[in-house]
């Protein structure tokens, strides 16, 4: 059985974004002022912080052994005014893939996870177990996979605004890829563009669905396919796609319409494509997006962090905020997504596929088998009965979801 330690909880919602990293190196961090926060590198930054009273900005400055792959993070504090933040701006130098900013719930820095283990948090470190996994988060608001070109994740248009606590303590996270045959010490900056509150109309939320179940055939081609419930009416200002470097194709549509609303044909530099004046999706309605890859190693390729594992994901801005459809949850706060197989196994042989998942060592790539193998005609039977398993352990309160899948 699988019990709630295991780690495909890890791949819930906003956990499933960082998971596990190589180790790293030795780390040295900047200041990380958040009124004008420039990294100390004794050069121009990247990106000069916003005028006072505009915005505000964080920075981080570490340390990428050669050869080294790996996740950093950083605790900073907000202001002490609370913010309303309409567009962030990120920049970061070479050795970065993407940068994250995350919320908390914490009002100082924690100096230990939540199991008690202790960290030094005084300035970077190493975020190998992932970057959210031991700590309070509470959702992301903002980054970039586009540091050069500066298209970043987080852009409303005006009068809409996403809330910053006074003081809050927020988590840096940049994902470092040092292919080079010496150290690097990569800057990364992120200005958090403000409004005053009384100029805002609405609260804005950003739209982060991550598919954990992907499986790439060695030498061959995949596909991972989601589809997730719109449970309000919300307005999408921007949208964007995330692979690794596997991905070749991506598309994202509404159930019913027949032309997908973002399309991307490669997994860097990928375009963030901006709605005017927005586009518009109504509560009833379903997101459908799938990402295509081409893997020409001798190894199966699963889900993970990693640019040796992939990812596919759909991001975008959008309001009024509502965190079920942002994650891909019911009301409940519990994964709500289908996921289409590529196969043709009916939903019993997934069923029969998926209890024998649940007792192998790595659970979570044995679902992921058992999903790529089912018919996409049974896509809605069997994740309802995957997510109850994932929910409460036991077959026997799952009885009406396998009964439904055992009749196809």
């Amino acid at each position: 059985m699988l019990h709630r330690s295991h780690p495909i909880y890890l791949t819930l919602p906003l956990l499933a974004a960082l998971a596990l990293a190589p180790a790293c190196g030795d780390d040295n961090s900047s200041a990380g002022n958040p009124d004008a926060g420039s990294a100390d590198s004794g050069t121009p930054p990247l990106l000069e912080p916003p005028p006072a009273g505009q915005g505000v900005q964080f920075s981080m400055r570490t340390r990428l052994e050669a050869g080294v792959e790996a996740e950093h993070c950083k605790f900073v504090k907000a202001p002490a005014n609370e913010m309303w933040v309409n567009r962030d701006e990120v920049r970061y130098g070479g050795g970065s893939h993407h940068f994250l900013l995350y919320a908390t719930a914490y009002t100082e820095i924690p100096t230990k996870k939540e199991d008690g283990t202790p960290v030094d948090t005084s300035g970077v470190f190493d975020c190998s177990e992932g970057a959210t996994n031991g700590w309070k988060i509470t959702k992301l608001i903002g980054g970039s996979q586009n540091g050069t070109s500066g298209d970043s994740l987080l852009r409303f248009p005006p009068g809409v605004a996403i809330p910053v606590p006074a003081g809050a303590v927020l988590l840096m996270n940049a994902h470092y890829i040092n292919s080079t045959d010496g150290a690097l010490e990569p800057d990364v900056y992120i200005n958090l563009w403000t409004i005053p509150k009384a100029d805002v109309q609405q609260e804005g939320d950003i739209l982060f669905l991550y598919n954990p179940l992907i499986k790439v055939p060695a030498q061959g081609t995949g596909r991972a396919r989601w589809r997730c419930p719109v449970h309000k009416d919300i307005t999408v200002a921007n949208v964007q796609s995330h692979m690794h470097r596997r991905g070749v194709g991506y598309s994202a549509n509404v159930v019913g319409q027949a032309d997908p609303f973002y399309t991307s044909a490669g997994w860097e530099n990928v375009p963030v494509k901006r709605f005017e004046p927005g586009m518009v999706l109504h509560a009833g309605e379903t997101l459908d997006y799938h990402c295509d890859y081409m893997n020409p190693e001798n190894r199966e390729v699963f889900q993970g962090p990693r640019s040796t594992d992939e990812m596919c994901m759909l991001i975008g801005s959008y309001y009024p905020a509502d965190p079920a459809t942002a994650s891909c949850s019911d009301e409940q706060g519990e994964m709500a997504g289908e996921w289409v197989g590529n196969g043709s196994a009916t939903c019993a042989q997934t069923w029969t596929c998926f209890q024998d998942a649940f007792h192998q060592d790595k659970v979570l790539r044995g679902l992921t088998s058992c999903v790529d193998k089912a018919s996409p005609t049974v896509a809605k039977e069997s994740s309802a009965l995957l997510r109850c398993m994932m929910r409460t352990n036991d077959p026997a309160m799952c009885q009406a979801q396998v009964s439904a899948c055992q009749a196809l």
